[in-house]
């Protein structure tokens, strides 16, 4: 047996107006469809072996590991941000969900990371080591492999050493001549 088009009726009742609706389709050129195999759709976590917990920066985007992903427990669907806190003159990146402008994780454990997100996070690396944020619960900070320039500060040797100072007299004038008490 073949069948080379069908017709479907549909009727609706108006609950309203208690008025029933028929509805007629024609449906035509079956073409013989060979059943799929069910899917399922599963999460999977990334496998390695790395027992470190890190986040890999990619082009557009950055990746957890197997062990971030143990660690911190973010499941897929979650909006998840990587914000920056300074103290003092050290910034530190640092991994948290936020629901208002954070990106969402992908099954594969994935997150979007474009634009200007991209290029602050590489200045710190392109892999991080992630560490539990110290009294904040659902904050993680991330350690990367590379220091941010800014964080650098070179110390000239005439600061380390300044009992070595040494007042040059080019002009003939002598300093103990001067009072430089400020308390008057």
């Amino acid at each position: 047996m073949q069948i080379n088009s069908a017709k479907l009726i549909v009727e609706i009742l108006d609950e309203t107006t208690g008025e029933l609706i028929t509805r007629e389709a024609t449906l035509g050129d079956f073409k013989e469809v060979t059943p799929k195999k069910a899917t399922t759709t599963r999460t999977k976590k990334p496998k390695d072996d790395d027992p470190v917990a890190k986040i890999t920066l990619l082009e557009g985007k950055w990746q957890m590991n197997h062990a971030c992903v143990e660690l911190t427990g973010f499941e897929p669907e979650q909006k998840l941000e990587i914000k920056f806190e300074k103290k003092g003159r050290v910034t530190t990146p640092v991994l948290c969900e936020d629901e208002k402008s954070g990106n969402r994780l992908t099954k594969t454990y994935t997150v979007s990371c474009r634009g200007s997100r991209h290029d602050n996070l590489a200045e710190y690396g392109d892999v991080f080591v992630v560490e539990p944020y110290e009294g904040k619960d659902g904050y993680f900070k991330l350690k990367g492999n590379s220091e941010k320039e800014d964080d650098i500060i070179d110390v000239p040797e005439e600061i380390v050493n300044p009992e070595e100072f040494a007042i040059e007299d080019n002009d003939g004038i002598d300093i103990s001549d001067f009072d430089l008490n400020l308390d008057d």
